[in-house]
């Protein structure tokens, strides 16, 4: 009787010490699924080792469907357990299910097959072999299939998350295109608005052109009659004893009428569409001579001119026309400066773009803001109208763009302004061709 009862009390001890190691390896399988990141390749052998553990006599592998998890080769054909979706438990009779052209014969003698499902998701199966035949518990059975359902869920989360990671990724992508797509569109709006400008620009100095060919050919025939004989008239006016208020009304008249003529003469070379005769041009003694010429008027003004010449290559251009656009700027810059002050002209050689810029900079009044937009319209003018005809900025443009450069401005009211005259360089082949 008392071995007996020392029997079942062995016994129940055993199935105890058995349940807490089953227990505690559910608890670190329970652990081991609930880590994020998930890291599916490291997880399945940990559960695989605590799996041996509980049953010591089976050997345990996971067959997993899906390629994100290194798929053996397993299809949902090859496993009955798969195509039921139960639990199979074959004998030593029965070939292995698991994998294809495997057999369990003379090899294992137990075989359990159990699948991974989540939902209506099949992920694969895991496969417990035994070379020992053994029967099998409920309880047996249903440890394994709460670590099957544990093991679907966390490889359902695994890939719930590798596809949201995936989608992030597109969506940074995709976030990426537009940004640059936006990017694009407003370089593409701006380059659109200065083409818009440009556009309505030329089509206003084009119509000025028409409209200042037109107008000086109907005024210059006039104006050179009146010219001649006011010239005849004042040279006989001693010996005709004409009276000296006569002879100053003759002399204000010629003053005006020679007024005409220079502005006909601005509308014609503003109306002019093709460049004169060119040659190679040294911008620094042209600047040099600019200044001796107007140096004395300017001085009257109480203006100095103050030289950073810095020596600058040969450009390929008309002489004259860019000496008008240097005496034009001059003069506004005079204008600007009522009471004196300095003009500084500064010469540069850019080397990466190749071309050169003489900036003239004055400290006067500078112009103000809302007029900047219109600074190089035909006939605008900040000046008195006795003092400007509007046609000297847009002149000294249009002689800039046929000479393949531009000019640029800079004004801050009551401070000063900067006219920038930028040229290409002449070829290097050239330079030599100055001398001769």
């Amino acid at each position: 009787m008392c071995d007996r009862m020392d029997m079942r009390q062995s016994m129940l001890s055993s199935s105890e010490e058995e349940l807490k190691k089953q227990i505690i390896a559910l608890h670190k399988i329970n652990n081991l699924t609930g880590f994020l990141p998930i890291k599916i390749e490291e997880l399945l052998p940990a559960i695989k080792e605590e799996i041996e553990e509980i049953f010591v006599h089976y050997e345990c592998n996971f067959n997993i469907l899906a390629e994100d998890y290194a798929c053996s080769g397993l299809t949902s054909g090859d496993c009955k357990a798969l195509r039921d979706q139960l639990p199979m438990i074959s004998g030593q009779d029965q070939a292995c299910p698991c994998s294809a052209g495997e057999t369990c014969r003379r090899i294992f003698r137990s075989h359990i097959c159990v699948p991974l499902i989540s939902g209506t998701e099949i992920f694969g199966v895991i496969t417990l072999k035994s070379t020992v035949k053994e029967g099998l518990s409920r309880d047996f059975l249903e440890i394994i299939l709460a670590i099957a359902n544990q093991v679907a869920a966390t490889l359902q989360r695994s890939q719930l998350l590798n596809r949201l990671a995936r989608e992030k990724n597109n969506l940074e992508e995709a976030n990426k295109e537009i940004t640059q797509l936006n990017r694009s569109l407003l370089r593409t709006i701006k380059e659109l608005e200065r083409t818009q400008l440009q556009l309505i620009y030329s089509e206003r100095l084009a119509a000025a052109g028409r409209l200042a060919a037109n107008l000086t050919h109907e005024i210059n025939n006039p104006t050179g009659i009146i010219l001649s004989r006011l010239e005849w008239l004042l040279l006989e006016a001693s010996e005709k004893e004409l009276p000296e208020e006569v002879v100053k009304d003759l002399l204000v008249i010629k003053k005006h009428t020679e007024r005409i003529a220079h502005i006909t003469r601005g509308l014609l070379s503003f109306s002019r569409r093709t460049k004169n005769e060119t040659a190679l041009v040294d911008l620094g003694n042209l600047i040099k001579e600019t200044v001796v010429w107007l140096e004395r008027q300017f001085s009257r003004k109480d203006i100095i001119f103050i030289l950073n010449l810095n020596p600058l290559p040969i450009v390929n251009g008309n002489k004259d026309q860019l000496e008008q656009v240097l005496v034009n700027i001059l003069t506004n810059a005079k204008d600007a400066l009522p009471a004196g002050g300095q003009i500084i002209i500064t010469t540069k050689h850019d080397t990466e773009q190749n071309n050169v810029q003489i900036d003239i900079e004055d400290n006067g009044t500078g112009i103000p803001e809302e007029l900047m937009t219109a600074i190089f319209d035909p006939f605008f003018s900040t000046k008195e109208k006795e003092l400007g005809t509007g046609l000297g900025l847009p002149i000294s443009l249009t002689i800039m763009k046929e000479h393949g450069g531009f000019l640029r401005m800079e004004s801050t009211p009551h401070e000063g302004s900067c006219f920038s005259m930028i040229l290409p360089c002449a070829p290097k082949n050239r330079e030599d061709d100055l001398s001769g």
